[in-house]
């Protein structure tokens, strides 16, 4: 039975026994005809119906509180259940890959698009060392700072513009390679970073780390320049950014940074110590 129909049963219980007990308080009561109820009956029936009273007005409140405390219930509950819904309907519905290796795949497979298509775009290039080279002379501060933007109209070979420079392809990265990586979905957009360890004097292409996604700077290049011998580059700090667009798996903008301690041997000042010659190469406003 309801609990709603158990309490108003209830109600009609009492009122029921209130109206007996009224009835069977007149009866033994001497019979002689009055035309007023005596004090006593009159005051036993104010009491009856003072307390039928309250007991309904008690229990109309129980049960308006009841009632009130159960929708309140409901609707917590749809709430939760809808918004549950709406959680796993956007995890079924994203496609955006996940793990280490769908992200790398993913990654390789968007920066590779770029050679592959030849879009149009902005190259801004800038190389610094981020401590104090005031005392190096200034045709060897020149060469260690570089700061330079050019646009590329769509159709042009990328082979040596765009990382990694020399090959057909840009980015080769495997999950080895890969120290740390993250991915978020902004929008329409996936927004993926990887990140890559320590590496001394890597070398172009496959066979190194950073050769795998970046231009880098070999030891041999380093010492063909007059008055320097002696190179060592110890590698660290390098990343790349990309933006794709999810429905198209098109690059929207990409950076490519490192940064490098250099150890070498110049002419006239002996050896020379640099830290930290950060390279960056950031792509831009991409036509497709």
């Amino acid at each position: 039975m309801n609990a709603h129909v158990k309490k108003l049963v209830a109600v009609v219980i009492a009122l029921v026994l209130l109206c007996s007990a009224a009835s069977c308080g007149k009866e033994t009561r001497d019979p002689e005809p009055t035309d007023a109820p005596s004090a006593e009956a009159t005051t036993e029936e104010t009491v009856a119906a003072e307390t039928t009273e309250d007991i309904f007005e008690e229990t109309t409140e129980a049960v308006a509180e009841e009632t009130a405390a159960q929708e309140t219930t409901a609707q917590a509950e749809t709430a939760a259940e809808e918004e549950t819904a709406a959680e796993e309907e956007t995890e079924a519905e994203s496609t955006a890959p996940k793990t280490k290796a769908e992200v790398i795949a993913y990654l390789n497979d968007a920066l590779n698009a770029v050679k592959a298509n030849r879009p149009g775009f902005t190259k801004a290039y800038k190389r610094d060392a981020a401590g104090d080279i005031s005392g190096l002379p200034g045709w060897l501060s020149s060469i260690i700072r570089q700061n330079e933007t050019k646009t590329y109209q769509k159709g042009t070979d990328y082979t040596d513009i765009f990382p990694a420079a020399g090959y057909s392809w840009s980015s080769r990265l495997r999950e080895s390679d890969v120290t740390k990586f993250s991915i978020e979905e902004n929008g329409k957009f996936y927004d993926i970073r990887v990140d890559l360890g320590t590496e001394t004097n890597p070398t172009p292409g496959e066979t190194s780390s950073y050769g795998r996604c970046m231009s880098v700077v070999t030891v041999s290049s380093a010492e063909s320049i007059p008055g320097i011998k002696n190179v060592s580059m110890n590698y660290h700090d390098g990343y790349v950014t990309a933006r794709v667009d999810s429905e198209t798996n098109r690059i929207v903008r990409c950076t490519f940074s490192a940064a490098a301690d250099v150890q070498a041997t110049v002419s006239i000042l002996g050896d020379v110590s640099v830290s930290n010659i950060v390279s960056t190469e950031t792509f831009t406003d991409f036509v497709w």
